[in-house]
C-alpha cells in the first residue's frame, strides 16, 4: 500500500464528516460503514458467537464517497456478532474487530450488534446528572473498579467483589465503618474517578477466576466496556447494563462518574484494529517512517489527523451520551495536539451541565509533533478551559516523586514554601507572589488539578515512610494530614487517592529469596501487581479512623466555604491575600469577602509556633483533629506542630 507524505493534504479530500460510522438501524434495516479509503476491497463478518469458528456468512462491502464502505442487512439484526475484513492492493486482507464497535464479546475480538436502549436499567432516563458549575467545585475521588470491593473486608458478597456491582450495593461494613458505596457518600466527595473500564486487553475477559490485573491503560476497543469487571464476560449485555447501574447507583447519590481515557496510543501497533483498518493513518510516524513512542509503550496515536481526531470525539460524545458520564480525565494529554483538545473542550461545553475535563499535561517519551504544538503543562494557556495535573504542587508538598528519598514541605525541606504558595493560589499570577515563576502555569484556578497522590507511583504514606524513615508514626501521620489540608484547601480542583484518607500502603510480595529494604518493599508501579497490593483492606479505615475523619472535615470545609472555590484568577487577586509570619515556611493566608473573612495557617515543623491572627474576633474552624471550636480567639495564636489550622472571623452582630 503506497505511504502518505502529506496527511493534511491527504484529509482535504478524503475525511468524512458523516455521523453514521459503524453501526446503525434506520427502519428494519441494519446498516454498516467503515472508512478505509486506501482499500481495494472490505467485507463484513457476521458470527453466531463472540468467539470460535461460527461463521454465518460473509458479505462484500459498497465503496461510497470519501473512502466510506457500506453494506446494508434487509432486516434488524441483533444478537450477531460481527467484523471486517481489509484487502489493499488486491491480495491481502487484515479481519478484524471495528473501531466503532460499542459492544463486544469476550475479550474484545469481535463486535457485537444490539440495541443499547434495552440495557438501560430502570429509571436511567430519569436520573439526572449532579451539577458541577466549576471543577472548583469538584472533589475528585480517583478509583480502580477491582481495588475497590476485591478485598473480603469491603464486605460485598463474594460474587460481586472486584465487579461493578459492588458500586451499587449499600450498607456495606467491616465492623463499625462504612467501605465502598457508602464510604464514598461518608467521605463527602463528589466525583469518582474511574481508571480505564473500556475493553484493555491485558486481562483475560474469559477466566474472570484467575489470578491477574492491570490498571486498564492498554486500550483494545476504546467505546466496548471491560468485561472483566462485569459478572458475565461472555453476554456483552451484561457488562453494559451493570455499568450503566453503577453510574446511575453513584449518580442517584449526587456522586459524579468521570472515566479515565486512554487516546494517546494503542495496545498493539501493526495488530491494533485501527492499523489494520488502515495501516500507519492513526499512529503517528517518526521522519524514517516507523512507528513513533511518544507514549513510551510502543506508539503514538495522531489526534491531528482529521479522521482519528473525529474518532476520539464521536468516542467522548458516545460515552457521555449512552453511559451520562460526567467528564473525562485524559491520560498523557501531552500527546493530543492543542487544536484537537480545544475542539474536545467545544463538544464537552455543549452538555448541559458542562462536561468536566482534564488530564496529565506531560508525554511519556519524545513525540515526532513540535512541542509548541502539543498540550504540555507549559503550553497551557493556549488551552485554558482544560485542567492539568499540578505536579508543581505534588512535589513540593512530599518531594519529587521519581527520589523516594527526597522531602517535601512537610516532611522538612525548607525551600519549597515558594512554589507551595504558588500552587495554594491556584498557580495563576498573584500580586504578591514573585517567586517560583516557574510554577506559574495556569490560566485560570480551575486549570489546576492539585494532588499529592495518585496510582502511579509510591502512595502519600509509603513515600512518607522512606524519605521520613526517621520520624516517629505519630509525626508521620500528621505529616499526611498537613499534605491533606495542603491539597484540598487549595485553590483549584482537589484530587485524591481511594484510600488515601485512611493511609494507604502498597506492599510488594518479595521475590523468592529476596530481602526487601525500605524502598523496595513498597510498589512504586502496581499496574499488574496483584490484589495483595492493590486491593483495598478497609480495616486500615477501622485502624486509621482519625485521619480518615480528618480528610472528611476538610473536604466539609471546602464544600462549605466559596472561598475556598474561587472561580477566576481575579478572584484570586482579590480576595486572597498572604499574611507576614516572619517566617517563610510557616505559610499563612487569608480569603475574605464581604461576608466571610478565613485565615489559615500551616505549620511544617516539629515544634508548635505562634501567629498574630488578623484584626477581630475569630474561632477555630478547623484543627489539628479535623474540629472546630466556637470559643472565641484573638491576637496570638498557638499552631500546633505539623498541622494546619483554619479560623473563621465571627460576624459583629447589628
Amino acid at each position: 500500500m503506497m505511504q502518505i507524505s502529506d496527511y493534511a493534504g491527504f484529509d482535504k479530500y478524503h475525511a468524512y464528516d458523516g455521523d453514521d460510522l459503524g453501526v446503525l438501524y434506520s427502519g428494519e434495516k441494519t446498516v454498516f460503514k467503515t472508512w478505509s479509503p486506501l482499500a481495494t476491497g472490505v467485507y463484513l463478518h457476521l458470527y453466531l458467537d463472540g468467539e470460535g469458528s461460527n461463521l454465518i456468512e460473509t458479505l462484500p462491502m459498497e465503496r461510497q464517497e470519501k473512502g466510506v464502505w457500506c453494506v446494508e442487512l434487509m432486516y434488524r439484526a441483533e444478537d450477531i456478532f460481527y467484523t471486517y475484513s481489509y484487502e489493499f492492493d488486491n491480495y491481502y486482507r487484515n479481519e478484524t474487530i471495528d473501531i466503532y464497535a460499542r459492544a463486544c464479546g469476550v475479550n474484545g475480538k469481535r463486535g457485537y450488534i444490539m440495541d443499547l436502549s434495552k440495557t438501560d436499567p430502570e429509571g436511567w432516563e430519569d436520573t439526572p446528572r449532579p451539577v458541577c458549575a466549576s471543577a472548583c467545585d469538584a472533589v475528585v475521588y480517583e478509583c480502580h473498579v477491582r481495588d475497590f470491593s476485591s478485598d473480603q473486608t469491603s464486605g460485598v458478597a463474594p460474587e460481586d467483589r472486584g465487579r461493578f456491582g459492588a458500586f451499587t450495593r449499600a450498607d456495606t461494613r467491616f465492623r463499625s465503618v462504612t467501605t465502598c458505596l457508602d464510604h464514598l457518600k461518608e467521605l463527602g466527595i463528589t466525583h469518582v474517578q474511574l481508571l480505564p473500564v473500556f475493553d484493555y486487553y491485558s486481562v483475560d475477559e474469559s477466566k474472570p477466576y484467575k489470578a491477574q490485573y492491570n490498571w486498564g491503560y492498554d486500550p483494545l476497543n476504546y467505546n466496548c466496556i471491560e468485561g472483566s469487571y462485569s459478572s458475565d464476560p461472555f453476554d456483552p449485555r451484561k457488562r453494559i447494563r451493570e455499568f450503566k447501574e453503577l453510574v446511575q447507583t453513584l449518580h442517584k447519590n449526587g456522586i459524579g462518574v468521570i472515566m479515565d481515557v486512554v487516546y494517546n496510543h494503542t495496545y498493539f501497533t501493526e495488530n491494533s484494529s485501527f492499523h489494520k483498518t488502515f495501516p500507519k493513518y492513526y499512529h503517528r510516524l517518526n521522519k524514517r517512517g516507523e512507528f513513533s513512542n511518544g507514549s513510551g509503550c510502543g506508539n503514538e496515536t495522531a489526534s491531528e489527523h482529521k479522521m482519528f481526531r473525529k474518532f476520539i470525539i464521536d468516542s467522548l460524545k458516545f460515552w457521555a451520551t449512552e453511559y451520562k458520564l460526567d467528564g473525562f480525565r485524559f491520560d498523557l494529554m501531552g500527546l493530543h495536539d492543542i487544536e484537537t483538545v480545544n475542539i474536545i473542550r467545544d463538544e464537552l461545553d455543549k452538555f448541559d451541565p458542562p462536561l468536566l475535563m482534564y488530564g496529565e499535561g506531560w508525554t511519556g517519551g519524545e513525540s515526532p509533533l513540535p512541542a509548541d504544538k502539543l498540550a504540555y503543562k507549559w503550553n497551557s494557556y493556549s488551552f485554558g478551559r482544560v485542567g492539568l495535573f499540578n505536579d508543581n504542587i505534588r512535589d513540593a508538598i512530599k518531594g519529587g516523586t521519581f527520589n523516594p528519598y527526597d522531602i517535601g514541605y512537610v516532611s522538612g525541606n525548607r525551600n519549597a514554601w515558594a512554589v507551595l504558595r504558588r500552587g495554594l493560589a491556584g498557580s495563576v499570577p498573584h500580586w504578591q507572589l514573585n517567586n517560583a515563576g516557574e510554577a506559574c502555569w495556569a490560566w485560570e484556578p480551575s486549570q489546576a488539578v492539585n494532588y499529592c497522590e495518585a496510582h502511579d507511583n509510591n502512595t502519600l504514606w509509603d513515600k512518607l515512610a522512606i524519605s521520613g524513615k526517621h520520624f516517629s508514626r505519630e509525626d508521620r501521620v500528621k505529616m499526611d494530614k498537613l499534605a491533606a489540608a495542603l491539597t484540598i484547601l487549595a485553590q483549584g480542583m482537589p484530587f485524591i487517592q481511594l484510600g488515601q484518607d485512611f493511609l494507604r500502603t502498597k506492599p510488594r510480595l518479595p521475590k523468592d529469596g529476596e530481602e526487601l529494604n525500605e524502598v523496595t518493599q513498597f510498589c512504586e508501579n502496581s499496574y499488574n501487581a496483584p490484589d495483595y497490593t492493590n486491593s483495598i483492606k478497609w480495616n486500615e479505615k477501622a485502624e486509621n479512623i482519625d485521619v480518615f475523619k480528618y480528610y472528611k472535615a476538610l473536604i466539609r470545609l471546602r464544600r462549605n466555604n466559596s472561598l475556598f472555590r474561587l472561580r477566576t484568577k481575579e478572584d484570586v487577586e482579590h480576595h486572597l491575600y498572604f499574611l507576614d509570619t516572619g517566617d517563610n515556611s510557616l505559610i499563612a493566608f487569608k480569603l475574605e469577602d464581604q461576608n466571610d473573612c478565613i485565615v489559615c495557617v500551616f505549620n511544617p515543623y516539629q515544634e508548635q509556633r505562634e501567629f498574630w491572627l488578623p484584626e477581630g474576633r475569630f474561632y477555630i474552624r478547623l484543627n489539628n483533629a479535623g474540629s472546630m471550636n466556637k470559643f472565641p480567639v484573638n491576637g496570638k495564636v498557638t499552631v500546633p506542630p505539623i498541622s494546619a489550622m483554619v479560623y473563621k472571623r465571627i460576624k459583629r452582630q447589628g
